[in-house]
């Protein structure tokens, strides 16, 4: 029995050197051919008819395990072959837990998406001792309105309600329990707890609770792995050690030794201090990753310090924030953001150390087959992967955003929200504009945030970051070698 197959509307070519990437752009799958096998796959421009037995049974030549590979990735199809994904059905899978432990900071950066400022601290505080930088309190915060990209009325008050700036210890440990249930009713037994803020190591007690009452989440029929974004300033041996025992991968935001972006409350500088905080988690081998911010404001000290910075603390990864602003990326453009940024991923790579981030994850999704559906997103987890905790047990889709879904309360029935729904409704379907794109379906547009406050909704797209992100995915296409990914090759040695 035959079946005449096609080449996919959906595949997608890069030249890369002396051969050729694919890739079906709903579902991934890359792979490299070399010219030989690049003409077996276009032999079948206009048709070809393959032998059933060619799929079943063991290859009997390089030509047919290559063409079994094409058809195993979605290549080649026949028109029996069924459309992937199915958009129709809203996916409820919740894989993260963000728990919101302080709507406080204590440093003051200039670009800080939330506009949070903290109560300052006295001009005589040192910034050596971590005694002083203990001063923010959590009971006063102010929200510079022009500064932050929240955009409703819901998200204000919660940033400016007395009752919402510390999570206690005991309603962390409910909150997660019920976000737990909520993720067992949908058949997820595997979730990320992140430990987030404002700055969360301002609540070392809520974070050392959680540690202690979850663990491994063995007993709880779950397998839970953590992580925290940290400004590093409130590391003690006691947070190194704690968090080394139970696998927390801290993300230490750092921009490079010379900004002068993320300056303390008092406005002194606030390197000497983490790099204490980083030393002190080297000392206990913990997974340290760097976060770094590609902003306006970082523009000019956006450079290859950071990953010589990484190297000097054992930090392998460096996570890159590119600005959540729209108007970066009609200031700037795309070329010229897209040429800052990978000089660094190159001056990386020669090191050692791994640039990821919002834009990197586009080519990690890509690089697997239709790892959406395992992942349970695309490059944002907001899309109905995630609850963002507030103190108050208030749910959003993440810190970013402005749509407050529901109450952690309502543990499971939280999934059934019309707020919710129209989140996860964009896991796999993004808007009318972004069909055909070559990337269409591993980029989930830019952060909702600053889409929710500019154009009050979530299911639009900010055309001028389009090109960053294509233009982005192309260099890390671009750069492969052969045998980095699969490579097939037909042509004799």
């Amino acid at each position: 029995m035959h079946h005449n197959y096609n080449i996919s509307a959906d595949l997608m070519k890069v030249e890369v050197e002396k051969h050729t990437a694919v890739y079906h752009r709903e579902l991934g799958a890359l792979c490299l051919l070399d010219e030989a096998a690049h003409d077996v796959l276009n032999s079948f421009s206009t048709g070809r008819p393959i032998p059933q037995k060619w799929l079943d049974e063991e290859a009997t030549s390089r030509e047919i395990e290559l063409i079994q590979q094409l058809v195993a990735r979605d290549f080649l199809i026949t028109e029996k072959t069924p459309i992937i994904p199915a958009t129709s059905e809203i996916s409820r899978k919740v894989n993260i837990i963000q728990l919101i432990l302080a709507n406080a900071c204590n440093f003051g950066c200039t670009y800080c998406f939330e506009g949070i400022q903290g109560k300052e601290m006295s001009a005589e505080a040192e910034i050596a001792k971590l005694d002083q930088i203990r001063l923010v309190s959590l009971d006063e915060v102010k929200v510079d309105l022009n500064d932050s990209m929240y955009a409703s009325k819901e998200r204000f008050e919660h940033q400016y309600d007395s009752k919402n700036r510390r999570m206690k210890p005991a309603d962390a440990i409910r909150y997660v329990e019920n976000a737990l249930e909520a993720c067992r009713s949908t058949g997820v037994n595997s979730v990320m707890i992140q430990f987030f803020g404002g700055e969360p190591l301002l609540n070392w007690k809520a974070i050392a609770a959680v540690l202690e009452r979850f663990g491994n989440g063995q007993a709880d029929g779950m397998h839970i792995a953590y992580s925290t974004v940290t400004n590093g300033s409130l590391i003690t041996e006691e947070v190194a050690k704690t968090f080394a025992k139970y696998q927390v991968a801290v993300c230490v935001s750092f921009d490079s030794p010379t900004s002068p972006s993320r300056p303390l409350k008092n406005g002194d500088d606030s390197t000497p201090v983490v790099m204490q905080g980083l030393r002190m988690l080297q000392a206990e081998n913990n997974r340290v990753a760097i976060n770094s911010a590609l902003t306006s404001s970082t523009w000019e000290e956006f450079d290859e310090s950071i990953v010589d910075l990484a190297v000097e603390v054992g930090a392998g990864e460096i996570g890159v924030v590119v600005d959540f602003d729209p108007s970066f990326y009609s200031r700037y453009g795309a070329a010229n953001i897209v040429d800052r940024l990978w000089r660094v991923v190159e001056y990386g790579r020669q090191r050692g150390v791994v640039l990821t981030g919002y834009w990197h994850q586009i080519f990690q999704v890509l690089l697997g087959y239709d790892a959406v559906s395992e992942r349970g997103f695309k490059n944002c987890s907001a899309k109905g992967a995630q609850f963002s905790i507030e103190p108050n047990g208030s749910v959003f889709s993440c810190k970013a955003g402005s749509t407050l879904i529901g109450s952690i309360e309502q543990k499971a029935e939280i999934l059934n929200e019309p707020a919710y729904l129209a989140h996860a409704q964009l896991r796999r379907e993004n808007p009318e504009y972004c069909r055909g794109c070559s990337i269409e379906g591993f980029c989930g547009g830019l952060c909702l945030g600053p889409l929710e406050k500019k154009y009050a909704a979530i299911d639009v797209v900010e055309i001028s970051a389009c090109d960053f992100y294509r233009g982005i995915t192309q260099k890390h296409i671009k750069a492969l070698k052969p045998f980095e990914v699969p490579t097939f090759n037909l042509t004799p040695a």
